[in-house]
């Protein structure tokens, strides 16, 4: 399945910056529009994905951490695990722009993470038309970090999809993954509707790095 980026939410970038409803002016409107071209224009969207059985709300072949996956997968008879990234053009653009100007960079960044968010999301819909197609449900999208599934479970995925090789993502000693802008996440297939989760911080991908949990907040 082809990755697919299309045009980014300009309230999920502002997210992103810490704002909450504030009046924004028209110089850093400019600004934010200014990034989010150049992040579009960067942009090398890749994707890999591998299916897998599941048996009894276990991954066949691969062991991964906690309570919470098997919960997600109690139901299914399959699970897709995939990683996208946004490729290394964004990554040099970000790292030559934390450099220029501090706060191009923070708009780019924030950019660049509703980006790969686009990417995920829009693979999540068209896998959802896919199986749709065929009678299947899909349950929620999981990434490591998530819930009690642990950030080390990344070097597992990435190893299973060989990401390296076909999407050039690797994963660092400390679980960062490179280019930064880059998700892995597993989706289970069921053969009946399955119960989605609300938004909330506990589902949310910046749930360990989040400006307003930090301050005791959240952003719903």
């Amino acid at each position: 399945m082809n990755p697919r980026l299309t045009e980014l939410n300009k309230n999920e970038i502002l997210l992103y910056l810490g704002h909450r409803g504030q009046e924004i002016d028209a110089a850093l409107d400019e600004q934010i529009d200014r990034a989010i071209a150049a992040v579009c224009r960067a942009s090398r969207p890749a994707l890999v994905e591998r299916h897998f059985p599941v048996t009894n709300g276990q991954i066949e072949s691969l062991t991964l951490e906690g309570q919470d996956i098997a919960k997600l997968l109690k139901d299914c008879h399959e699970a897709i695990i995939f990683a996208a990234t946004l490729g290394t053009d964004v990554e040099r653009l970000l790292m030559r722009t934390e450099v220029l100007n501090m706060s191009d960079a923070l708009i780019m960044d924030a950019c660049a993470s509703t980006a790969i968010e686009n990417v995920c999301n829009n693979y999540e819909q068209d896998l959802k038309s896919e199986t749709a197609s065929r009678g299947s449900f899909l349950t929620d999208r999981f990434s490591p970090g998530y819930g009690d599934l642990p950030i080390a479970c990344q070097n597992l995925l990435c190893s299973a999809l060989d990401t390296a090789r076909n999407i050039g993502l690797t994963v660092t000693r400390s679980n960062i993954m490179v280019p930064r802008k880059s998700v892995t996440a597993i989706i289970g297939i069921a053969d009946r509707e399955q119960e989605h989760r609300k938004p909330g911080c506990e589902s949310c991908s910046m749930f360990r790095t989040c400006p307003y949990r930090k301050q005791q907040r959240s952003c719903h």
